[in-house]
């Protein structure tokens, strides 16, 4: 048997402890088309935890993006759900990286479609949550724009203006008394491209995140993926450059681009966008 049969075969068997294991077609075209994102967050996961001296489960749970991406929500706000602890069981009997690899394919492609999380309102590339209790509305961005080209390219700015526009047009008749202001969390605002759809108000307030917590989101690895889906090498090559120098608390450092916290007055964004403004 081949080295990569050998890991398909290791996966399988893992999938056989997975309860009512069904197949869905779009989720194992996009295990595929995910390969290289789940490797590079493996390996990164491999090189940590023999550097620290800590079960890789652990360090998958803890610092990579595996467990969202899955579609099993943020972690830290919920008890992690059933299916994790079974993957995790036997991520552990795997002896090499393509087998964890294998078996990471195979139980992300017979998980269900991912949902959005509660509250979320979602406007083409854009998403919002409620206010929470400080009145601050978090936006996301995530990639649906799939023609082929950057979602953040000039040709598409308009486009992106118009699902900004639909969103805080949301915000306003929605949640106009508790919605005070905007906060968003991403490598993206490293991004010329990306800060000039906001108010500059906005993008001049972006501070470095410190700190391990935000490696469970795509606000970090998001980096390491073009538009098109494939891994780019030269990040990921500087990320394990940068990974031989720093220590576990610090982490985060070793991410070619940081990930910056952004704030800024709700109607700094209704100015922009002309939210309630009668043509």
């Amino acid at each position: 048997m081949h080295h990569a049969e050998q890991a398909a075969a290791a996966a399988i068997t893992g999938r056989e402890h997975v309860q009512q294991a069904v197949h869905f077609p779009a989720r194992a075209e996009r295990a595929v088309r995910l390969r290289d994102y789940f490797a590079l967050q493996l390996h990164f996961a491999d090189v940590v935890a023999a550097k620290a001296a800590l079960p890789l489960p652990e360090v998958v749970e803890h610092h990579t993006n595996i467990y969202r991406r899955f579609g099993f929500g943020i972690w830290s706000d919920t008890p992690r759900v059933p299916e994790w602890y079974q993957y995790k069981a036997h991520l552990q009997t795997l002896a090499t990286h393509d087998q964890r690899l294998a078996w990471t394919q195979a139980f992300y492609t017979q998980l269900p479609p991912e949902r959005l999380p509660d509250g979320r309102q979602q406007f083409g590339c854009f998403g919002c949550d409620p206010p929470d209790a400080d009145g601050r509305v978090r936006i996301h961005f995530t990639n649906y724009d799939t023609d082929g080209t950057s979602p953040l390219s000039r040709a598409k700015m308009e486009a992106r203006r118009q699902e900004l526009q639909a969103l805080f047009t949301y915000v306003q008749q929605n949640h106009a008394a508790a919605a005070k202001s905007v906060l968003g969390g991403s490598w993206l605002y490293h991004l010329d491209a990306y800060r000039r759809l906001f108010p500059p108000v906005y993008g001049a307030s972006r501070v470095v995140q410190e700190g391990n917590a935000h490696l469970q989101g795509q606000t970090c690895w998001g980096q390491f993926v073009d538009h098109r889906g494939a891994v780019k090498p030269v990040l990921r090559e500087q990320l394990f450059a940068h990974l031989a120098t720093v220590d576990l608390p610090r982490l985060w450092a070793a991410f070619p681009v940081p990930t910056y916290t952004v704030q800024a007055p709700m109607q700094a964004f209704y100015d922009l966008y002309q939210v309630g403004i009668q043509p």
